[in-house]
C-alpha cells in the first residue's frame, strides 16, 4: 500500500513530540536531576531545607551565578553533593574562609581522589571511604553535642564512612562500620563532614532525628544570620541563556514543538518558485494581417486616400520596370514608350489608362481597390 505524504508527515510530528516528551522528563524540574539542589522538589533535591531554614529567620542565599569568592559575613555553607568539580584554588578559599570563623557543612557519598570533592578534602585532609559491612539504613548519634533539639539516630541511606585518620575528629554519629558524621577544628571555623548528604534532602529531611541534626548545626550561627547553599558546584555557574529557556522549560517546549509544526506544513504544503510561465498573450507574435488592419485603419480616418494611391502607382512602375533596367521616375508617356522597346504586349493602351487614373486625386476608396487589383493583374 502506497503512502500518502501527509502520512509521512504526521508521523514525522508523532516522532517529534515524542521527543519533546523525553527532553521534558530529562530537564524537568529545575536544578541537576538526582543532586541536592535547592533548585529543585525532586526527592533527592534539596528545596526543602533551603526553604525551611529561611522560614526560621535566617538570611538564606544561594551562591550561584557568579565568581566563587566566599562573602566574610557569610555564617555557614553547605556544600551538598556537587555535580561540578572543587578546583584547588576553591579548595584552598573555602578552608581559608572557615579559618577566619565560618562554618563548613559538606556532604557526599563517592569516594575516591577525582570525585568533585576530592580537591577540597585533601585540602581537610580527610577521606571517604566504602564501609567494609554493608551497615544499616540508620546510624546512631555518638555524642551529647546534638540535644537541643535531642537527635538519637540519623538516616543515611549510605554504606560510605569518613576516614578517621586524624587524631583531632570529633566522630559524631556512625556505627560499627565506621563515623558517618565528624566535626572538625579549622582555626576559629568548624567543619562538619557527612558521608551522606540524603540527610538533608527533601526526602530524608523528615525522616529519623535528620530535621534535629541540622537545627543542632544551626546553633553555630546567630539567629538572623547569613546562610549559603553552593549551587555554582550544582551547574549554576552562568544565567540561564535562550537556549536555556527552550530546552529546560514547557513554554519553550510548547514554541518548539509549534515551530516544528509551521516548519513542516510550510515545507509540505508549499511549491517551489520555478521560472516565470509567460501568458499566452505576451508571447504571441502579432500577424501580418493584424498589421495590415491597424496600418489601414490609421489611414483611413486620416482620410489618405491619395497617398496611397500614389504609393500603389510608384510601387507598380518599379515591379515593371526592375527586369528591364527601366527608371521608374520617367513620365508616364516616356515609361510607357521604353518599355515597349522590351515588352510590347505590356506597353498597352491598358497601362497607360491605369497610370492616367492612378494620377488623379479624389478618388473613393471603391475605386481605389479596382485600380490597385487592376495593377496586380498587370
Amino acid at each position: 500500500m502506497k503512502l500518502r505524504r501527509d502520512t509521512f508527515v504526521l508521523i514525522g510530528l508523532g516522532i517529534g513530540l515524542v521527543l519533546l516528551m523525553i527532553l521534558g522528563i530529562q530537564f524537568s524540574g529545575s536544578g541537576p536531576v538526582g543532586r541536592p539542589s535547592t533548585h529543585t522538589s525532586d526527592p533527592r533535591g534539596a528545596m526543602a531545607l533551603y526553604r525551611w531554614i529561611a522560614g526560621l529567620g535566617y538570611n538564606v542565599e544561594r551562591f550561584q551565578y557568579r565568581a566563587f569568592i566566599l562573602d566574610e559575613n557569610t555564617d555557614l555553607l553547605f556544600i551538598l553533593s556537587p555535580s561540578v568539580r572543587i578546583s584547588a584554588e576553591e579548595a584552598e578559599t573555602i578552608v581559608a574562609w572557615v579559618e577566619n570563623g565560618g562554618t563548613l557543612v559538606l556532604a557526599d557519598e563517592r569516594t575516591g581522589e577525582f570525585t568533585p570533592i576530592g580537591a577540597l578534602l585533601r585540602a581537610l585532609e580527610l577521606n571517604l571511604v566504602e564501609a567494609d559491612a554493608a551497615g544499616t539504613d540508620a546510624v546512631p548519634v555518638l555524642q551529647p553535642a546534638f540535644a537541643a533539639p535531642p537527635a538519637a539516630r540519623l538516616n543515611v541511606q549510605s554504606v560510605t564512612r569518613v576516614e578517621a585518620t586524624r587524631n583531632d575528629l570529633a566522630i559524631l554519629a556512625g556505627d560499627a562500620a565506621g563515623p558517618t558524621l565528624v566535626g572538625l577544628q579549622s582555626g576559629d571555623g568548624y567543619v562538619y563532614l557527612s558521608s551522606s548528604a540524603y540527610p538533608f534532602t527533601n526526602a530524608g529531611l523528615g525522616a529519623a532525628d535528620n530535621a534535629a541534626l541540622t537545627l543542632n548545626l544551626l546553633r553555630r550561627v546567630p539567629q538572623g544570620g547569613q546562610i549559603a547553599f553552593d549551587e555554582i558546584h550544582h551547574g549554576f555557574i552562568r544565567e540561564p541563556s535562550l537556549r536555556d529557556l527552550a530546552l529546560r522549560s514547557p513554554w519553550g517546549w510548547a514554541t518548539l514543538y509549534a515551530m516544528i509544526v509551521l516548519g513542516a506544513f510550510v515545507v509540505t504544503g508549499g511549491r517551489r518558485f520555478g521560472r516565470p510561465v509567460p501568458l499566452r498573450g505576451e508571447t504571441d507574435r502579432r500577424s501580418s494581417a493584424e498589421y495590415l488592419e491597424s496600418m489601414a485603419g490609421l489611414l483611413r480616418r486620416g482620410r489618405k486616400t491619395d497617398y496611397i494611391m500614389q504609393h500603389y502607382r510608384v510601387d507598380l512602375k518599379r515591379r515593371l520596370a526592375r527586369p528591364y533596367g527601366l527608371n521608374p521616375q520617367l513620365d508616364d508617356a516616356e515609361f510607357v514608350r521604353e518599355l515597349a522597346i522590351a515588352r510590347p504586349d505590356l506597353a498597352s493602351e491598358r497601362l497607360r489608362d491605369v497610370l492616367t487614373r492612378m494620377a488623379r486625386t479624389g478618388i473613393s476608396d471603391d475605386e481605389l481597390l479596382r485600380l490597385v487589383a487592376e495593377a496586380d493583374q498587370l
